[in-house]
């Protein structure tokens, strides 16, 4: 089951709110784990775990891609991954 629009409308005012809190180091670890799993992945490319298995389970890739595209992170291109992982 995919995210409900309010999940999505939710998340994204959430993210809203933090930029203008001008908490920058956090919206940059969101930001990587949403544009990595808008590509397909478990969000772990921020290197803080599989975040999509723990706190998005039942949403869909669109539904990473929608919000990537609201807040303007580009997650085309080269496939994100995290450096620490064997």
């Amino acid at each position: 089951m995919p995210a409900t629009p309010e999940d999505l409308q939710n998340r994204i005012a959430h993210f809203q709110r933090l930029n203008e809190q001008k908490r920058h180091s956090q919206m940059l670890s969101i930001e990587v784990q949403f544009r990595h799993m808008a590509q397909g992945g478990n969000g772990d490319a921020a290197s803080e775990g599989e975040i999509r298995k723990q706190y998005y389970p039942t949403w869909s890739t669109k539904d990473f891609q929608t919000v990537c595209k609201v807040m303007g992170w580009d997650y085309s291109g080269a496939r994100l991954f995290n450096p620490f992982k064997n």
